[in-house]
Parts: C-alpha cells; sequence; structure tokens
C-alpha cells in the first residue's frame, strides 16, 4: 500500500456528523508511449488521477463515489479492458473501495442517434455488474440515506430501465422522513429543465428526465450530484440543491466559451485550476459542499514541502459572523451557447454558475448588486439560490427623483436583506429623502445609505474618478444629520482608499465606530491595478480591521477582473473565473478569523513589515518582497513568547505547525506572501 501523504488540513472546519467524498470523470488512460494523443493534456490524464485518489485516501473518509468515466476508453474498444484493470489497481493500491456510478465511459452512450459512440447494451452492462456492481443500488451513511441511479440507461428499451425506475421509487417511498442523496452520471439539464435532449451530449432527454426531476420534489432529496460535463454547475430543483461536479483530469474544451477570455490551455482542455473533487461534511444543518482543487497537480508536483498543507476553508453556512461580503460588478452568472460542435449536434445553452461557486467557496456572508438585477428572472433566481446558501443580498439602487422606493421595496419583498439607497453628486440626504427613509425604517425595513460623487483625484489617472461611499471624514457629520432626523440605518457604505500608508487607512475604520444614528459600516474595498500580492495584502489587512471593528463589515470587488476602459484591475478571479492570490489568501482569513474567534485588533507599524496582532496572533506583510532578508525583531519577539504555532501562506492557501527554529526553514522564500502566525 502507497504511503498516505495528509494533503489537506480541515481542522478548521465544524464538527460534523458524518463525512464523504466524490470524485468524477478520472478518464484513467493506458500510456500512449510516444505515440500520438488527440491533446497534449491526455497524457496527464493518468497521474492527475492518481494523486487524486492519493489526495482522497489521506481524507481517510469512510466512504468514498466515483460518480463515473472511470477511464479514456469506451466498451467495444481493444484496451477497454486492460485500462479497466489498471484504473482499479490504481486506487486498490491505496485501500479504496469507491461506491460506483455508471458513466458514458464505463457502459455506454444515452440512447441517442447522434452520440459518439455505441449506446449501452445488455452486455457492457453486464460486464459494468461483474467488474464494478450493481450500477443502482443505495445504502445508509449516517443520517443519510444515498441513491445511486444509471443514467445511461434511462430513456431506452432495456428492461434494467424499468427495473430502475420502480426500484427508485420503491426506494425513495420507503426511505420517506430521511435526509435523501441522489447522485447519477449525466445530469438531468444544464442550464434549464425544457431544454433539449435530442443531440444534447449533456444531459438526460424526456421522459425521463422530467420522471427524475419530479421524484426529486417529490420527495424532498436534499442534495442531487451528477458529473460527466469536466465543468461545474450549481441549482436547485425545488427543494433539491444540484450540483455538478468537475474533473479531477481535464476540462471539456467547449464550456471554455462560457468566458471573455482566451482558451485556456490545450485549446480549452487544460484549464487546470478547475480540476478537484468534493468534500462532503453532514451536519444536522445541511451538508457542506467543499470544493478541493487539485488543479491538476501529479504525484510528483502536488507540493514542494511535504510539512505544508491546504487549508480546508468553511462555507457561508459555518460562518454566521463572518464581515466578508463582494462588490459584483459584473453578474453574478451568465450565459452563452456552446457552438454546434461534436459531441453534440446542436449547440447547447449552458450557465456561468463559477462567481456564485466563487462566493460559497470564499465563506461570503453577503453581496452587493444593483437592484436592477432583481428584474431579470435569470438574474434574480442566481442571487435566490446564494438566499439559500445564507448569503445576504444587498441591492443598491441610484437615488433619483423617479425614485419610488415603497413600491420597489414591496414588488421584491422576500428577495432582498438590505437596500442600500445611494445619493447621487451629494454626501448628505436631502429633507425629502430623510422622509423617506424614515417612513421605510418605521415599516421595519433593513436600510443602508452611499454616497456616489464624481471628482475624486485619483494618483495616475488622467481624469478624476467617481467615488462610490463614504469618506470616513464624513461620518460623524452624517450620523448627526440623520440622528437630528430620527432615521437610524442599519448600516452605511465608507470608501476604503487604496493610498497613503496602510496602517493609516485601516485605523481609519476605527473613526466609524462610536456613532449614534448607524449601527454599522460596510467598508468597500475596490482592488486595482494588477499587482497580485499587493491586492492580497491590502485585502488581508482591511478583512483583520473589519474584525477588529464593532460591526463593521468589509466588501471587496470587483469579484472578477475587470477592464472598463480607463480601469483595468486583476480582481479575486481572473477572466476565466480562476482563483487569484487575493482569493486564497481572503478564504483562509475568513476562516481562520471565524475559527480562532478573533473579536479585537491592534496595529502597529515596523520598518518593514506590517503587523496586526491579537492575543495570540500575529499578521506579517511585508511591503515588497525585499523586507524579507531578516526577521523583524516584533517577530522575533512573538515567536520567542510563542512556542510553537501554526503559521499560514494565505496567498498559497497553506498552513503547517512550527517553531521559532524551523520558521526560516518552512517560510523560505515565502516572505513576499502575508504571512500568518497563530500561537
Amino acid at each position: 500500500m502507497s504511503r498516505r501523504i495528509a494533503t489537506w488540513d480541515r481542522s478548521l472546519l465544524p464538527a460534523a456528523d458524518f463525512e464523504f467524498v466524490v470524485l468524477a470523470d478520472t478518464h484513467y488512460m493506458i500510456d500512449p508511449g510516444d505515440g500520438p494523443v488527440e491533446f497534449s493534456s491526455r497524457r496527464l490524464q493518468t497521474e492527475r488521477a492518481a494523486s487524486a485518489w492519493e489526495q482522497v485516501a489521506s481524507l481517510e473518509c469512510p466512504h468514498v463515489f466515483h460518480l463515473g468515466d472511470l477511464v479514456q476508453e469506451f466498451p467495444g474498444t481493444g484496451d477497454f479492458s486492460r485500462a479497466m484493470t489498471s484504473a482499479i489497481e490504481q486506487f486498490s493500491q491505496l485501500g479504496l473501495s469507491p461506491h460506483f456510478v455508471a458513466g458514458n465511459h464505463d457502459v455506454g452512450d444515452k440512447p441517442d442517434p447522434t452520440m459518439p459512440t455505441r449506446p449501452v447494451t445488455a452486455e457492457s452492462l453486464d460486464d459494468f455488474h461483474r467488474i464494478l456492481g450493481p450500477s443502482w443500488y443505495s445504502l445508509d451513511l449516517g443520517p443519510l440515506h444515498v441513491v445511486v441511479l444509471n443514467s445511461q440507461i434511462m430513456n431506452t428499451d432495456l428492461p434494467e430501465a424499468d427495473a430502475q425506475r420502480r426500484w427508485a421509487e420503491q426506494d425513495l417511498a420507503d426511505h420517506s422522513g430521511r435526509r435523501l442523496v441522489v447522485m447519477l452520471h449525466l445530469p438531468p439539464y444544464l442550464d434549464v429543465p425544457g431544454e433539449p435532449g435530442l443531440g444534447h451530449y449533456d444531459n438526460i432527454a424526456e421522459p425521463d428526465r422530467s420522471w427524475l426531476t419530479e421524484l426529486m420534489s417529490g420527495h424532498e432529496v436534499e442534495l442531487l450530484l451528477a458529473a460527466h460535463v469536466h465543468f461545474r454547475f450549481f441549482d436547485r430543483i425545488g427543494p433539491t440543491r444540484f450540483l455538478v461536479l468537475g474533473s479531477t483530469s481535464f476540462t471539456r474544451p467547449g464550456f471554455c466559451h462560457l468566458f471573455n477570455s482566451a482558451p485556456p490551455p490545450d485549446h480549452g482542455r487544460d484549464d487546470a485550476p478547475k480540476l478537484g473533487f468534493l468534500l462532503a461534511r453532514v451536519r444536522d444543518e445541511g451538508i457542506d459542499l467543499h470544493w478541493l482543487r487539485t488543479a491538476g497537480r501529479t504525484p510528483d508536483e502536488r507540493s514542494p514541502d511535504s510539512r505544508w498543507q491546504r487549508l480546508v476553508t468553511r462555507t457561508p453556512a459555518t460562518l454566521p459572523g463572518s464581515p466578508l461580503g463582494f462588490t459584483l460588478a459584473h453578474p453574478l452568472s451568465t450565459r452563452t451557447e456552446i457552438p454546434r460542435a461534436w459531441p453534440s449536434a446542436i449547440r447547447q445553452r449552458v450557465r456561468n454558475d463559477y462567481p456564485t461557486l466563487a462566493c460559497l467557496e470564499l465563506g461570503a456572508r453577503a453581496v452587493r448588486v444593483p437592484a436592477g438585477d432583481l428584474e431579470d428572472l435569470f438574474l434574480a433566481g442566481r442571487l435566490e439560490i446564494l438566499r439559500n446558501e445564507r448569503v445576504d443580498i444587498i441591492a443598491t439602487v441610484l437615488w433619483d427623483e423617479t425614485l419610488a422606493a415603497k413600491d420597489l421595496v414591496e414588488r421584491h419583498e422576500g428577495m432582498v436583506d438590505t437596500w442600500e439607497w445611494q445619493l447621487p453628486g451629494m454626501d448628505l440626504p436631502t429633507a425629502s429623502q430623510l422622509d423617506v427613509l424614515r417612513q421605510l425604517q418605521d415599516a421595519g425595513v433593513s436600510q443602508s445609505l452611499s454616497a456616489v460623487v464624481p471628482g475624486e483625484q485619483v494618483p495616475g489617472k488622467q481624469h478624476p474618478r467617481t467615488r462610490t461611499g463614504f469618506r470616513v471624514e464624513d461620518l460623524e457629520e452624517l450620523d448627526r444629520t440623520l440622528a437630528r432626523a430620527d432615521v437610524g440605518l442599519d448600516r452605511v457604505a465608507c470608501r476604503l482608499a487604496l493610498s497613503g500608508s496602510p496602517v493609516d487607512a485601516l485605523r481609519g475604520i476605527r473613526g466609524g465606530t462610536g456613532l449614534e444614528a448607524i449601527r454599522g459600516v460596510d467598508w468597500q474595498l475596490e482592488l486595482d491595478g494588477h499587482d497580485d500580492l499587493e491586492s492580497a495584502r491590502w485585502a488581508v489587512m482591511s478583512l483583520l480591521a473589519a474584525v477588529g471593528a464593532d460591526e463593521s463589515r468589509l466588501f471587496v470587488g470587483p469579484l472578477v477582473d475587470m477592464d472598463r476602459t480607463m480601469d483595468v484591475c486583476n480582481g479575486l478571479l481572473d477572466s476565466l473565473c480562476n482563483p487569484r492570490p487575493v482569493f486564497h489568501a481572503l478564504g483562509c482569513l475568513n476562516t481562520i478569523l471565524s475559527a480562532e474567534r478573533v473579536t479585537g485588533v491592534e496595529w502597529t507599524e515596523s520598518e518593514s513589515v506590517m503587523v496586526g496582532e491579537s492575543a495570540t496572533m500575529m499578521l506579517v506583510v511585508p511591503r515588497t518582497p525585499s523586507d524579507s532578508d531578516d526577521l523583524p525583531e516584533v517577530v522575533e519577539a512573538w515567536t520567542r513568547k510563542t512556542g510553537r504555532f501554526r503559521l499560514y501562506d494565505l496567498v498559497e492557501g497553506l498552513v503547517t505547525e512550527t517553531s521559532r527554529e524551523d520558521l526560516a526553514g518552512c517560510l523560505g522564500d515565502r516572505w513576499s506572501h502575508p504571512i500568518l502566525m497563530v500561537g
């Protein structure tokens, strides 16, 4: 048995009743040697599968599910049996005995005359049952009852199709009242339940699609998991959370048409940051879904230093006190049609759900969106999905003379958690605006106030910019104005300027406390430019500062890279919706602060580093990579006092345990990253 390497650290997650792992589309491939391959990244599939299996084994979860397409070959080809045997050996050597779901590469394609390989047959189905076990079955996992279905036989004339339908209906009825999870290979749909089935490579056709979705809703299935498309999608079918998993080995090239970007490497097949598998943690309150990114690393590439592990971060449901939110400069999701090409005979309409999934992975507790998104049925539906995942929706409204605020609030009742009214060209509300705020306050509406004021001079920019949010020095006068009018606000939005001394700017957050009519401040940090490490430094210091100020939250934007004529800046995600360093830094720090229950932060400034410290924590943020030559005196003193401590590289999302003596060896050249030390 191979040595298990603990590659993931989940010590900061809350207790769970049960855990299981789900991976999909490993596509083990017989080594082609020097022979030709269709795409160069095919040569990586087997090693990437090996790395994924090793990481799954390291988690030591009692149950592992594979959602289909174990091998690259498919039934009827000469190397299929040899590939299946080798793929089984790959995970068996690690002591793993997965529960299998039948995929198209395992038993054959769905019954569609346009599909590229032969449909499932009685012979291929018998072979699967003989080698891997039954293709429809159920089992109890802790508080869950899990039902596994064979999507490939749906809508066929095989007798097994009717047998599976009768069995599934009876099994779900027999377990009514239990917490139910259903797994299969093909998703019932990608975009909407009514999309075409004939000629569509990536869904279940009618009538079995409707049978399946009605079964989910009728039995109030908690979670539906599917795979096949090598891309992640997230939706709800009535009460059912519906997640499509990505692959561990490669991405499907057609889906890169979702992004306003050049295609990923290997013509879209090697978008490695999207590769990974799912860790599901079952609690009384729900199932936490953690996407663990393997990023296409092979066993030799996984980590240059085995002392470091990758931190598993919390989801919004387990971060009730999180101060972290995001300002969505782009729509939460967009849709497009993938051009007609093999293997589909039609254009496929699909959604970009990666911004949604990023908010959940980061543990966001709130997002700010224009109220106009609520008028769009598609976007309103995506925002409702976020609300169901415990993410608050703040709707921003530019206040003009035609605004009927009360009608707007009533029209979208139940869709918004807080309304943010934005004052155009002014920093104080007028008497008539104060009257409206008072009326909404009396009606119990949660409100925030912001300003949109032009004329802001920005270093390095030819033209002035428009500031969104109040300046910290304006808060006291605003508070007095509101108090005189007997108006109390839940929040106000305040701009955090990316200029001058970072510590001075962060200390300004303290100026947002002690107010009378304003109960809390939403600090807006707008990332700027192309320096990813500088963005990460500002973001982690700002999040710490928000934690240290009562009733403060931090909203960071843009979530995705933005190019707006004269303003080009990197977001938390690049234009392919893959994480940038600030993504990992914020996600990790958000989890750490919650797990460590940090409630107060004090700032000092040394000659070479910025330091934020609480009783047991120190954040070291070098101004430049050259600051990392020697340990600053304040760090030396802290490490002498603390002894052993946990060390976090926030930019890489890594954690290790070390001591003062081993600190330099662990860090190596990481001093240019924001580093958190917890005693």
